[in-house]
């Protein structure tokens, strides 16, 4: 198979303390190639667009840095993709969006065939950080927390209530139905017995069991953490805060160890062969961290390459069965995809290139277009923020085509 070689331009991803460090890095004699064969998409060509996020949507822009400044923020409480991912699904049902990328307070991008919509809920967004989109049946799911480092917590999770209400369960779970075009809670903290202080820090569902971290701020000197699992008894476009918890979920206690256990990356040699053909061109001195979303619609997960030991590169990898592509975008902008037909050959090219201290992130997939996340980043802190989308057929054709050139 023939392919061009990873280009490893220099490029820092920090995340924040706890987060494993995503870095862009020099690694090998790869980076000081001038010219690696990688076909670049260039501002000139009219294959791709450029996206900027506003306070009730996003619009287009010429670049990325073009784009209107606003002020940094810490990445919890900035308008950011935190999430993507393509529907998992070729049941043979007919679904309205063929993926989503959750928008940080902001709401969600629902990505057709032809293009996306934005979707929005106050209520929902506007207070919390909305992160960690999954699928179940099709339908995308996401969690809301507060972070007790950036965030004072002076508000929980409230409405306005009239004397005669009950009071607002603080939603844990949402879920956004594309059919009604509405976001809905499925689990509330409450539900999940936490108190108002309490922040759900993570969580890792397998299709069938959540696995939670939970933290507390017990005073100004100390956090606690809880871990435990819990499984509902029906679907979960069952599940509302307004039912009895008993009649809803079983609950199992958990540890710190076994949660480790859930949430580490694995070895890159033990990832899916999938994911091994399509990254295969990479050498196994390169470093870098790539997160990985099947076709189960559960969690991603995780795969490290430790490589010559430098500062590893980030990458987001997705199956999108609906669209019929697998794909994997690195952090500068190189990305490798392939039709998921069996005899398909993987193509490689790169994103254009952005200014330094902008990154691309999390990636969908739907129709023939693929949807990257990105952003200017100051260490913990987002900038501007926004998403391309790319005309794949337009790309391949010509990656193709100059493969075939190259060839002769």
């Amino acid at each position: 198979m023939k392919i061009f070689d990873l280009n490893t331009a220099s490029r820092s991803f920090l995340i924040f303390f706890s987060v494993v460090l995503l870095a862009c890095s020099c690694s090998t004699k790869k980076a000081e190639k001038k010219d690696d064969g990688l076909m670049e998409l260039r501002s000139v060509q009219k294959s791709h667009t450029w996206y900027y996020f506003t306070q009730n949507g996003f619009e287009k822009c010429d670049l990325p840095q073009k784009a209107p400044a606003v002020p940094e923020k810490p990445w919890t409480e900035a308008v950011r993709i935190s999430s993507a991912g393509s529907v998992p699904s070729t049941d043979g049902n007919t679904y309205p969006y063929q993926a989503y990328a959750l928008v940080n307070h902001g709401g969600i991008l629902a990505l057709k065939k032809d293009g996306p919509e934005f979707f929005s809920d106050l209520s929902i967004f506007t207070s919390e950080t909305a992160d960690s989109l999954v699928f179940s049946k099709g339908v995308p799911i996401f969690y809301l927390y507060k972070s007790t480092f950036f965030n004072q917590l002076k508000e929980p999770f409230s409405q306005p209530q009239e004397p005669s209400q009950k009071p607002t369960h603080r939603p844990f779970l949402v879920e956004f139905n594309p059919s009604a075009k509405l976001f809905f809670p499925l689990v509330s903290y409450e539900n999940l017995h936490l108190a108002k202080e309490d922040q759900v820090t993570g969580y890792v569902w397998n299709g069938k069991t959540w696995a939670c971290s939970a933290k507390r701020k017990p005073d100004a000197n100390r956090f606690e953490f809880s871990y435990f699992t819990w499984e509902p008894y029906v679907q979960l476009s069952e599940l509302s805060p307004a039912l009895n918890t008993e009649d809803m979920l079983l609950f199992k206690p958990s540890n710190e160890d076994e949660y480790k256990k859930l949430i580490l990356p694995k070895l890159y040699n033990s990832a899916p062969e999938k994911v091994k053909d399509l990254l295969s061109p990479i050498p196994s001195e390169f470093p870098f961290y790539l997160i990985w979303r099947d076709e189960s619609g559960t969690t991603p997960l995780s795969y490290y390459q430790s490589g010559n030991g430098a500062s590893p590169v980030s990458a987001h990898g997705i199956e999108a069965p609906l669209a019929g592509y697998i794909a994997c975008v690195f952090a500068d902008g190189t990305t490798y995809i392939k039709k998921m037909a069996a005899d398909s050959q993987v193509i490689a090219f790169r994103l254009p290139l952005m200014p330094a201290g902008y990154n691309y992130g999390e990636i969908a997939i739907a129709g023939n277009y693929l949807y990257a996340a990105w952003e200017q980043t100051s260490f913990y802190k987002t900038g501007r923020s926004g998403f391309i989308s790319v005309n794949l057929e337009d790309v391949l054709a010509q990656a193709m085509a100059a493969m075939e050139k190259k060839q002769d």
